[in-house]
């Protein structure tokens, strides 16, 4: 729905924004200086421990930089678990659209590409295991069988839950248990000049609806406009099976085409199934490049709300993209120009075509210290039901999110070295946003004395919306003894109708080291940092009332800072151990959903 009010600021929120926002900005600094101390004495230790017979390694990748669209800022209840032996650093010089996630997330891990000429020993597998305070148990399992020019075979599985108390912003001590199940299987097989690849995922969450915007009133299980303490599930399968071609010589068609299915389903009843038909094809006439790109995908939706319905209901709908091009390459250049064509056939809430420019530009005036990018492109973008919930667990179980349109988005942006060790990617992206959904609650009055209910799920509000980003992204590698990334984005937008961007924040940081300190001791220090934001909390009042009860509370920025260690006993078997949210804050992913404090982990790897 389309919002025109304008809602004042709660004296509740006034009142905690003055009295937080100079302890924040303090903590904010502090944490800052720690991160920057901390990696200071650990370039001393790596400088001391340097092998000096290790090359520095040092990449540019020129490649076409392709503008995503943006997701909403998400933040884990804990920080993801990284395996801190890793030192094979990865040089990714791409400005990434979407604002920095943190938190649990599973990393994918690809097979082994069975068509380079050269391949790295990754052994068979491993297998790590760990546990931690607030009842954390996590392990991961990893298998990929031994690689051959003409297939590859891997399994990978991994569980992490937890089962502690999180401390709400208003003080509350809540129980907020959650799990999270992850396995994939994954093959290739080469098949002529061709690789036939298979991927099979399955994902599972289970979260409590624990988080409260305020202080919990008596007896609040029983309010049936409030999901307090009840459980939420969330399976999610897809199946990929693609057939792509090898050889890319002039006057051969290079594809990459398949199918997809997938599902997605809910303890609360709602239901998402799809599958379709994807490719992309490539053909070199030299200079020139024809490109298709296309797909075609089938949804079918379940239990969720249909307009001018009371009860909840099915969707289906079928969407295909289009997309033609021609790619022009110069010795140090590359344009690609063409059209993407969306059509979107919905029975229940209308059909649309849409038609949008699509171009990329890559230069680079001086090989290997400066490459400039530039693109303009646009997208109707499907907000599927397995996607909001994945990306906030407590929206309204029954939403069903209209699609948002992209009418343009301007990017450009520099990449390239300033030194062997120091590479660096400044970008900017205007966007012009139809129909952008932002999170919002909802509050009541169960009677005409009763304080004021809260609604603890999310319904969302729409408007149109420009936005502008700003990205930063700089990398410093050392050999295989010291990498630091830092990455940052400051965000502008411009509503029609709302006077703030709902739980958007305006800028976001990370920093990541990893060092060596001793022979066998490795260890890593990572911070994130997402502005403050607001939060809109509209009131479905019953009782006619000429003053306004909507609210505006605001949410302080989150601050994370893990550090860990892991040593090594042998070459097959180390120990680890980690400290995360080590400032103890009570970071809220959304309004009323904090995360957990402090947590101490420990645990070993063992690799065969």
């Amino acid at each position: 729905m389309q919002i025109n009010r304008k809602p004042k600021l709660s004296n509740q929120a006034q009142d905690r924004k003055r009295n937080k926002s100079e302890r924040v900005m303090r903590q904010l600094f502090n944490t800052l200086f720690t991160f920057l101390l901390i990696l200071a004495i650990s370039t001393d230790f790596v400088w001391a421990q340097k092998d000096t017979t290790v090359l520095n390694q040092s990449v540019e990748v020129m490649k076409a930089y392709h503008p995503s669209i943006a997701n909403a800022k998400k933040i884990s209840l804990m920080p993801v678990i990284e395996d801190t032996t890793r030192y094979s650093p990865e040089f990714v010089y791409s400005i990434d659209s979407k604002p920095i996630n943190s938190g649990f997330t599973a990393s994918a891990i690809k097979p082994a590409d069975v068509n380079k000429e050269s391949y790295k020993n990754l052994g068979i597998g491993y297998l790590k295991l760990g546990a931690g305070t607030s009842n954390t148990a996590y392990g991961e399992f990893f298998l990929n069988l031994p690689q051959s020019k003409n297939a590859s075979f891997g399994l990978h599985l991994r569980h992490l839950s937890s089962d502690g108390q999180i401390k709400l912003v208003a003080g509350d001590k809540v129980n907020a248990p959650y799990s999270q199940n992850n396995a994939a299987i994954f093959s290739s097989l080469n098949i002529g000049s061709t690789v036939l690849s298979t991927d099979l995922a399955y994902d599972r969450d289970a979260v409590n609806y624990y988080g409260y915007p305020g202080a919990i009133p008596a007896r609040i299980d029983t309010i049936s406009s409030v999901r307090y303490g009840l459980k939420q599930v969330y399976e999610k399968g897809d199946l990929k099976i693609a057939l792509k071609s090898i050889e890319k010589t002039q006057g051969n068609l290079a594809f990459n085409s398949g199918i997809r299915l997938g599902f997605f389903d809910s303890k609360t009843g709602q239901k998402e199934n799809s599958g379709g038909l994807f490719g992309k094809f490539d053909y070199n006439f030299g200079q020139v490049h024809g490109i298709l790109d296309f797909s075609y995908d089938h949804f079918i939706t379940d239990s969720i709300t249909i307009p001018n319905l009371t009860l909840p209901g099915s969707i289906t709908d079928d969407w295909l993209r289009i997309a033609p091009s021609v790619r022009l390459d110069g010795d140090n250049w590359s344009l690609r120009g063409g059209i993407n064509f969306v059509e979107v056939s919905d029975k229940t809430e209308g059909n649309s075509t849409k038609l949008y420019p699509d171009f990329e530009f890559n230069f680079k005036p001086l090989e290997g210290i400066l490459s400039i990018y530039a693109g303009l492109k646009g997208d109707l973008k499907k907000n599927r039901y397995g996607d909001i919930a994945s990306e906030n667990y407590w929206a309204d179980p029954h939403h069903n999110i209209q699609n948002t349109d992209y009418n343009y988005i301007i990017s450009g942006g520099l990449k390239g070295k300033i030194s062997r060790e120091l590479s660096y990617n400044l970008g900017i992206k205007y966007s012009q946003v139809k129909n952008l959904y932002f999170y919002v609650q909802n509050s009541y009055f169960t009677s005409a004395s009763n304080p004021l209910i809260y609604s603890n799920e999310f319904t969302v509000v729409y408007d149109n919306a420009k936005i502008t980003d700003f990205s930063a992204e700089f990398s410093y590698v050392s050999g295989k003894d010291l990498s630091v990334v830092l990455k940052g984005n400051y965000y502008n937008y411009k509503l029609d109708v709302l006077t703030f961007a709902p739980q958007k924040p305006n800028f976001d940081l990370s920093a990541f080291a990893t060092c060596r300190i001793l022979d066998k001791l490795t260890g890593f220090a990572d911070l994130d940092v997402i502005g403050s934001r607001k939060a809109m909390v509209y009131n479905i009042n019953p009782f006619a009332s000429p003053v306004s009860r909507d609210l505006v509370i605001s949410i302080d920025p989150s601050i994370q800072l893990n550090l860990g260690a892991t040593y090594e006993i042998t070459t097959s078997f180390k120990l680890y151990g980690r400290v995360d949210n080590l400032l103890n804050r009570s970071n809220e992913q959304w309004l009323g959903y904090a995360s957990q404090g402090l947590r101490l982990m420990g645990g070993a790897t063992f690799s065969f």
